[in-house]
């Protein structure tokens, strides 16, 4: 079979939209490639047939209409190639193996076998089906700080939830309720599949929202993915929704806007409990934990 490969170089702040719309598109599979700092390149394939001109023309559109959602897709480009590959799809699949994150996390593709281990926490996840499916340094991390500070029975935030992978980890991981807030109405529905795959949806509360912004409640921990200029405004809010000593994650931070990041949580009376980063692609990525009348510090 013959292949499509469009490609659409974009900012990172409209990645995630992008995304969502070329799997609305009916992608086979969809890559992320960060190129620097500020841009992406989202990878999708469709099969070549009559519908691709419908399909560029449709994408245009949905580029055309994100600033009036307050998304800037940057100067963005789409580009078209005729891709003549029988394998494709396999080969698309071997790029993805099971991933094991943390001491117990592993996130398994759906096409995958799940290992029979009873201590383990396995996470049923395709790629590239919305922001957040582990593939990127972002999510792992996040992950990591998750892993290493969630307490059973704890009450949980996931702002930005994408994929859903924070909100199931967190089930996983006991926490006793998830609420899940995500801004993007296309990532929705992949949400709701991932959760009832994975058998949290008693435990998770999935609403459409902007940060922490209709949330009245109070929380053990606040977890965000999302990216620093949506972090910076949300700090402010989250002492008065977090419990005393709670927490918050925040990942989908660059190296460089680090000390922003840190100058805004220490206004907010938080402390910093750690830091830890990967690099990809020679950028290096962050997420820091932070904790309101925090005991002991940990560098």
């Amino acid at each position: 079979m013959d292949w499509a490969r469009i490609t659409v170089t974009t900012s990172h702040n409209a990645s995630e939209a992008v995304a969502n719309c070329l799997f609305e598109l009916k992608a086979t599979g969809v890559e992320f490639k960060s190129i620097d700092d500020t841009k992406v390149n989202l990878i999708a394939y469709y099969p070549l047939d009559d519908r691709v001109s419908s399909r560029m023309q449709k994408l245009r559109d949905f580029l055309a209409e994100l600033p009036k959602w307050n998304i800037q897709p940057g100067p963005a480009k789409i580009n078209l190639k005729h891709v003549k590959s029988e394998k494709w799809t396999e080969a698309w699949k071997a790029a993805f193996p099971p991933q094991h994150i943390g001491k117990r996390i592993h996130i398994v593709p759906t096409w995958h076998e799940k290992p029979q281990n009873e201590t383990d926490i396995f996470i049923r996840l395709d790629p590239g089906m919305a922001f957040g499916t582990g593939y990127h340094p972002t999510t792992r991390l996040s992950l990591e700080l998750l892993e290493d500070t969630l307490k059973t029975d704890d009450r949980v935030v996931d702002i930005g939830t994408g994929s859903g992978i924070l909100s199931i980890a967190a089930v996983k991981l006991g926490a006793k309720q998830v609420d899940a807030i995500e801004i993007d109405p296309t990532a929705i529905p992949v949400a709701i599949e991932n959760f009832q795959t994975n058998e949290v949806t008693p435990q998770v509360s999935l609403s459409q929202g902007d940060g922490l912004k209709d949330i009245q409640d109070r929380y053990h921990l606040i977890i965000g993915n999302i990216l620093t200029k949506t972090i910076l405004p949300i700090i402010p809010n989250c002492p008065a929704r977090l419990h005393p000593g709670g927490s918050v994650i925040f990942s989908g931070i660059l190296e460089t806007e680090l000390e922003q990041i840190q100058s805004v949580l220490a206004e907010n009376n938080f402390e910093e409990q750690q830091v830890i980063s990967e690099e990809e692609d020679k950028i290096t990525w962050v997420a820091v934990k932070a904790s309101t009348h925090c005991s002991s510090f940990v560098a």
